[in-house]
């Protein structure tokens, strides 16, 4: 059976500065009663870093609809936890302009200054990889990471938890898509020089390898840098006929721009991670036209939902909040369910400890955010750290996204 969340919401502004302490060892004593630092009976501190400046700014919206969602669910009076005590959410964010670096000091600072109890929306595969050692040594959850990296398999316990699909199940469900509708292809792979995207090289030649599919070129582009201009030249260069394009922010949109200025017309799958169609994909123009992606979540830009129930209630909760959450930024749509399940995962959760909020984490079941696809609900266990297992193809018809085919599930 499906749980359906409630949608409630406000406009806050984030906390950009810190003050505590916390960690594994000294947490319990540190605590009441027995509970870890960083939740009292009527409060529980949530921490956040991700960028909110440079080339990734765009997803600062995901810790502004999370902010203004809990700020929303503290003025209804707080959550029930499964303790039977009722609590506000303090949520405070940082800005570390997807630097790892930055993340790093951002996370120590909120957990050992400001006294968090757990962490969240973490966004980035290097930045959370950056923070995976601290976070499980320390013993602090780490939840809706935004990665999908295959790493977090490699924890000897799963303190960090991914939001988005593992990456190797996205590969398998993008090269399966190729396989299908292109066989015999020559492929290019547009990446970010970072851990995500060299982690998508290597699972996208393990797919391909032993078939028809041949990858010709992989062109690599710096976060720092101003462009991917180039690169796209060369992949255009290389006679590739399917680009799998995995580049992030800006940068997505800057070379579906210089594809469609150069007439490089290849069938286009892009990341999941940065398909959003008002802030990304509309923008690139003409560029984005017919691009094939999968997702898990409703498109808040397209008008075909406007009769769903939960983007009823999305729409209000945007429009409630003006400036601070705009109704067809689906960037934003991720932090609004993610703190949503967060609201599950404390509803579930039995005690006062980091281990209890892990625990109710990975046993959640049937829980049906408001935006996640009708046939899609939230399903985890404690040996694979990852919230989302289900997915759907989609192509993007200069306005919005459009679902093809059915709903996929990892096995």
């Amino acid at each position: 059976m499906k749980r359906r969340l409630s949608a409630l919401a406000v406009c806050g502004a984030l906390v950009l500065s810190a003050s505590a302490c916390g960690g594994r060892d000294d947490s319990s004593a540190s605590g009441a009663g027995g509970c870890d630092t960083g939740i009292t009976d009527s409060t529980i501190k949530i921490g956040s870093s991700l960028p909110m400046s440079g080339a990734a700014a765009v997803y600062g919206a995901i810790a502004r609809a999370s902010d203004a969602y809990f700020d929303d669910i503290n003025a209804a009076g707080g959550v029930k936890m499964g303790d039977g005590k009722t609590r506000k959410v303090e949520y405070k964010a940082m800005d570390d302009a997807y630097d790892p670096a930055r993340t790093v000091s951002n996370t120590r600072s909120l957990v050992e200054e400001d006294g968090v109890f757990a962490m969240m929306n973490v966004l980035g595969t290097s930045p959370n990889l950056a923070i995976s050692d601290y976070m499980q040594g320390e013993g602090i959850p780490n939840l809706f990471s935004m990665t999908g990296t295959d790493e977090f398999l490699d924890q000897d316990e799963n303190w960090s938890m991914a939001f988005l699909p593992q990456y190797e199940f996205e590969a398998k469900v993008m090269a399966d898509y190729v396989r299908e509708n292109a066989p015999g292809a020559k492929v290019g792979i547009l990446y970010q020089n970072d851990g995500f995207g060299k982690g998508m090289v290597d699972n996208f030649e393990e797919e391909f390898e032993d078939s028809d599919i041949e990858i010709v070129s992989t062109q690599a582009y710096e976060q720092s840098g101003g462009s991917a201009d180039s690169q796209v030249v060369n992949l255009a260069s290389s006679k590739a006929d399917v680009w799998l394009n995995y580049a992030t922010g800006t940068f997505m949109t800057q070379s579906l721009k210089k594809a469609n200025e150069i007439g490089w017309k290849p069938l286009t799958l892009v990341t999941s991670g940065t398909n959003h169609a008002k802030n990304i994909m509309q923008p690139a123009g003409a560029g984005a036209n017919d691009a094939v992606s999968f997702t898990w979540l409703k498109d808040v830009s397209d008008p075909s939902w406007v009769g769903d129930e939960g983007m009823k209630a999305w729409m209000e909760f945007a429009e409630k909040h003006g400036s601070d959450v705009e109704a067809a930024d689906s960037t934003a749509a991720n932090g609004y369910t993610t703190a949503q399940i967060m609201v599950a995962v404390l509803e579930n959760m039995d005690g006062c400890t980091r281990e209890d909020m892990l625990e109710s984490a990975q046993s959640l079941e049937g829980v049906a955010p408001d935006l996640f696809l009708p046939e899609v609900t939230v399903k985890t266990s404690g040996d694979y750290p990852y919230f989302t297992t289900q997915v759907q193809m989609m192509e993007f018809d200069g306005e919005t996204w459009q679902l093809i085919g059915d709903v996929m599930e990892r096995e």
